[in-house]
Order: C-alpha cells, then structure tokens, then sequence
C-alpha cells in the first residue's frame, strides 16, 4: 500500500487553516495522530490523503482548494472533462480543456505549446503567494498529466518538470509525482513531453468518465499505462515475488535482468532521481506499515517477511523510515 510524505498532508490541512477553518476535526477524521505532523521523516496512506482532499474540497466548496484569489466551484473539472472528451485526438482534448479553464478563470491560465519534437504544458497562477506551500500547483500538473494519460490509455513519460520556487525539503517525493528531471527557480511552472503523444486517440467513454469522476481523486494519483521507469521495473521484481519472504537481488543481477551494464543501469536510476538502495527502503517501509497496521502481523514475523536478520535491525529501520518505533506506531492508532 503507498504511503505520501507528512508535507502534503499538513500542506492540506493549511488550505483549510488559512480560510479560518478547525483542523482538528479533519485530522480525527482521516485518523492521522496529531503527533504525526511535527515528523518530517513521517508517512500516511495515500487513501488518507485522497480522503483529506475530498474533505477539504466539500468544506471550501472549491475544487482550487483555497489557493487562489476566487474559488472554483465544484463540478467545474468534471464539466470540462465531460466536453472535451468529444474531441478526435489528445492535442484537441487538451485544448479544450485549457480554453474552457483560460475562459472560466484568470486565477490559473494554461497554455500548450508544441515545440517540434516536445510539448510544453504550461501554467500560470496569478497569486502564487496564496499557494505557500506550492501544493496546488504541483497537484495541478497532476492532473493535467495523469488526465492526459488516462484519456489516451497510455502513460504519457515526462521529459522534465519546471518549478518556478526554490528545490524544497520534501524534492525526493517530487521524483514519485513525476519521475523525470526536475528543475528548480525557473521562469515557469511546466511539464514536458514527446509530441507524439498529441496524435493519440481518446479511448475513453462518457461511462469511464463518470467512474474517473467518482473514484477523483484517488484516479488523479494513479498514472495508467505501462510505466517504463527503471525504478517502476525494479518495484515490480521486488513486489511480485513468488517467494514469502522479500528477496533483493543484487544490482549487478538486476543489471543483467535488464540487458543493460551496471553503469547503465545507475546512471538511468540517477536520472530518474532515485537510487536501487532508495528504492528497496521504500518498498520495504511500505511493506512494513501495511503488515503491522492492516495485517496486524508481529514485529519478528515482519522482520522475517522483509528479510530482516533480526527484529532488533527491523526496529532500527522502521524508526528511521517513520520516526517511530513499530509498538509506538500502532499504539498511536495511526492507520
């Protein structure tokens, strides 16, 4: 089960907070301990963020979840998504979804530029100041880039992600939101990608679009599509073993699995921001938050599961991964 860094939940819980709103109740009720969020090390469900966004955007009744001058009400997405889902072809999809926003608002004006071989997706917001956290405009990219894969059926790769603010503390879960090159203090907020993705033919109904709608935005965080990624290849040699206990084969195996040098292979993982002993920490700390709160397993049995030597190591790596020690975690009745 994925896990979000605590930023973007207390990200969230600020869009509430800045409007005058009571956090506590919205804390209790996607049963996040308070204590949580003074961790920076710390992890929640991504159902309990998909959650807090549902929540926050019935309280504000503002799909811009309070980051903009005006608000949007809800409905505003759906409408779009809805129209432009007639079109013959992505670019014409995508088009007509950005002038619909650029007619609708000048809080958030977009534009999609084809530069020969690339595509810039670009977006404005005219008070960014109101967004400190930069948390919409990240989950705005999200969704203009997850939206474009699903419409086609395909994972669209990105090229690059431009930031217009400083690299910020939580840069690393970045790599999960957009698993290309970032660049920070730029001009512009965009994301780039291949042009030949624009002649891509819309393989979605009106019926798959009212069950995208209604999963929103659960299907927003999720990117359809065979992802290519090294990194999402070597995620899938991890987790779908035939054995009980994880097993991490050595890079140099993995290297070979793939067809490809050692160096290669590093040097693809370096690009994608992200490092084989990166990767095996977060399936493992994903793996162990799940046995110990959903299956309720013990700590010497999920030490034996993630092939720890013993629980005392185990402990050890679950306090760095989570600022807590596996009893406190489950005592504190984070889920």
């Amino acid at each position: 089960m994925a896990t979000v860094d605590i930023h973007y939940v207390k990200a969230l819980l600020n869009c509430s907070k800045r409007k005058g709103y009571s956090i506590e109740a919205l804390i209790e009720e996607i049963g996040i301990a308070p204590e949580l969020l003074d961790k920076p090390e710390a992890r929640a469900y991504g159902e309990q963020v998909t959650q807090l966004v549902k929540l926050t955007w019935d309280q504000l009744n503002d799909e811009f979840l309070g980051c903009t001058q005006s608000p949007c009400k809800q409905g505003v997405f759906a409408l779009m998504a809805c129209h432009a889902l007639h079109y013959e072809s992505l670019q014409a999809v995508l088009e007509q979804g950005i002038n619909l926003y650029n007619l609708f608002t000048d809080d958030i004006q977009m534009q999609l530029t084809n530069r020969g071989d690339i595509v810039e997706f670009k977006a404005r917001f005219s008070r960014p100041d109101l967004d400190p956290d930069h948390f919409y405009q990240e989950f705005w990219l999200v969704i203009w880039h997850r939206f474009a894969s699903w419409v086609i059926g395909k994972k669209i790769p990105l090229l690059y992600v431009d930031f217009p603010y400083e690299k910020p503390d939580n840069f690393r879960e970045l790599k999960y939101l957009f698993p290309c090159r970032h660049q920070f203090n730029r001009a512009e907020l965009k994301f780039c990608f291949s042009a030949d993705y624009l002649t891509g033919t819309p393989v979605r109904t009106q019926r798959d679009l009212s069950r995208f709608l209604k999963n929103s935005p659960a299907d927003l965080i999720t990117i359809p599509g065979e992802e290519k990624s090294y990194e999402a290849r070597i995620r899938s040699v991890l987790l779908y073993q035939k054995t009980e206990v994880l097993v991490c084969p050595s890079f140099e195996e993995l290297a070979v699995k793939f067809n490809i040098s050692g160096q290669t292979l590093r040097r693809k993982l370096k690009t994608e921001g992200t490092s084989y002993p990166l990767i095996k920490d977060d399936i493992r700390r994903d793996l162990a938050i799940e046995k110990l709160c959903s299956q309720k397993l013990p700590v010497s049995e999920i030490a034996r599961l993630l092939g720890f030597s013993e629980p005392r190591s185990f402990t050890r790596a679950f306090k760095t991964w989570t600022g807590y020690t596996p009893r406190t975690y489950v005592d504190k009745n984070i889920r």
